[in-house]
């Protein structure tokens, strides 16, 4: 049986839910060895993602465009990768600090004092609790999440036209007519 023809937006759905579930997957270990807020390993994030957006890709490039692509099909397949697998990644976010750990939104706001402290030791309390309740309206879970679509969808979008560059590949019949 023939495999049906893929479009790129399909392709993206498809392997942004496999990105997607990687992403959590990394988040809730992270969660489980205690490391969900420490911000150096949480760029570990966007290897995964990168890696997704890759392998997608390469894939789609193999078996639905005769292995050649442009640059802009490749930035575009990897962009649908990378908004769809940070939708997933968001929506898990909505959940994870509303359900699963409802004090991580509070574990945050705790760690922007000790940071602020830590930049400006000469702060008085009033402006303290003036930038922490600033903060704090950002800090929702619902806000989270969307920041989270607009972060990853940016993300995606940078990591897409770095990755599209070494993923193209011309079709040389094509340059051969010229």
């Amino acid at each position: 049986m023939e495999e049906k023809q893929r479009t790129g937006m399909s392709n993206g759905l498809f392997y942004g839910a496999i990105t997607g579930v990687a992403l959590i997957i990394f988040s809730l270990i992270m969660f489980l060895l205690d490391l969900y807020l420490n911000k150096s390993v949480s760029w570990i994030s966007y290897l995964v993602l990168a890696a997704g957006m890759l392998y997608g890709t390469l894939d789609y490039r193999k078996k639905h465009t005769n292995g050649y692509m442009t640059y802009g099909k490749a930035f575009t397949a990897c962009f649908w990768i990378g908004l769809f697998a940070g939708i997933i990644a968001s929506l898990y976010m909505f959940v994870f600090a509303q359900f699963i750990h409802p004090g991580f939104v509070q574990e945050l706001l705790d760690q922007a004092r000790t940071n602020m402290l830590a930049a400006k030791p000469d702060m008085s309390e009033e402006q303290l609790e003036q930038a922490i309740s600033m903060t704090a309206k950002f800090m929702s879970p619902v806000m989270m999440s969307i920041w989270g679509i607009v972060v990853y969808a940016a993300s995606s979008a940078v990591i897409g036209l770095i990755l599209a560059i070494f993923l193209k590949k011309e079709d040389p019949a094509l340059n051969a007519s010229i």
